[in-house]
């Protein structure tokens, strides 16, 4: 897990805006919450490309370049 906690709560109020499917809604917080590629595909049951490709939007859809930022998204932002 990531040192700052990021509530399901909170990671929903900032992540719907982007207008991710509940799909890549599912994999951001995964992600979001410490877990590799490797790891989202073996507990969702899907290939690791699938997940790659996911992310791909993922990060389109927040205008962010990759998974440290997308992280950031979610800890800059206090509540």
């Amino acid at each position: 897990m990531m040192k700052s906690e990021i509530t399901k709560e909170k990671y929903l109020k900032i992540a719907q805006g982007f207008g991710l499917t509940k799909r890549e809604l599912e994999l951001g917080y995964l992600k979001v919450s410490g877990f590799s590629n490797r790891r989202i595909a073996y507990m969702l049951g899907i290939s690791e490309q699938t997940v790659k490709n996911h992310f791909t939007h993922i990060y389109e859809k927040a205008w962010v370049p990759g998974r440290n930022e997308f992280k950031e998204l979610f800890e800059v932002t206090k509540e």
